[in-house]
């Protein structure tokens, strides 16, 4: 099977190579006593038409925030043309709406997301198993000073050869404002920081003595505020991963 790579996965060099790197993620939440109903809708669904990686669709519990308990469903990171290219198998709107929309009290937008790998850094290349996420919202004009607190971290993941996995994006278009999106990819809850030293210490150890407290007060004074949840992937209705 074709390596399959989803959009907040993004650790491979085919996607890193990529000249565009969009993807699209929406939120569904079951209606009352329906969760089963709406996860077997899902499967199903996924599993009819779901199946190759020019369809590919990952599917993630919400368990931490505001969201908690709705799923978040997310395509394959691709060009702004491969969304031209890869249309709905015939009958996939049909069954969606037979088998999943009785069983959905609401369904957010589609949200296109841009992926930054100047921003981003990992070692891994497998997909996590969970994902914890960030969403600043910055005050006016301060989101290039954030963006250039954020390359100083990289920076200091890699060159202290750090064991976090961190994926940034920013959103193109749906919903409001400008907004990046901070993931860090776990394979379990003991992983929320999986390095011995602190990234003060590592900050101060690729910039200089007294820049860790320059970099992380600038990172947050340009933030008015954060919203953060947590994400588990739902391996059973998602297109499979090969290993």
């Amino acid at each position: 099977m074709k390596k399959i790579i989803t959009l907040i996965s993004l650790c491979c060099s085919v996607i890193l190579a990529q000249s565009e790197q969009i993807e699209m993620n929406y939120y569904l939440e079951a209606r009352p006593d329906k969760v089963k109903q709406l996860e077997k809708g899902l499967k199903d669904h996924t599993d009819k038409f779901h199946q190759s990686a020019e369809h590919l669709i990952h599917t993630w519990e919400v368990v931490a925030g505001e969201r908690t308990g709705q799923y978040m469903r997310n395509g394959p990171t691709q060009s702004w043309a491969d969304f031209d290219a890869n249309v709905d198998y015939p009958g996939d709107a049909v069954h969606w709406e037979r088998s999943v929309a009785p069983y959905v009290k609401d369904m957010s937008g589609r949200v296109y997301w841009r992926y930054l790998p100047k921003l981003s850094y990992s070692k891994e290349t497998h997909l996590p198993k969970m994902f914890a996420i960030w969403y600043p919202r910055y005050k006016p004009g301060q989101w290039r000073q954030h963006r250039d607190a954020l390359e100083k971290v990289r920076e200091a993941l890699e060159d202290n050869d750090s064991n976090t996995r961190m994926f940034v994006y920013s959103k193109v278009v749906g919903g409001q404002g400008r907004m990046y999106a901070i993931c860090f990819g776990m394979d379990s809850w003991a992983e929320m920081w999986p390095d011995k030293t602190n990234l003060w210490d590592k900050l101060e150890k690729t910039f200089g003595e007294g820049k860790g407290n320059e970099i992380l007060n600038a990172r947050s004074s340009a933030v008015e505020d954060y919203h953060s949840e947590v994400l588990l992937f739902r391996p059973e209705l998602s297109t499979p991963v090969s290993k």
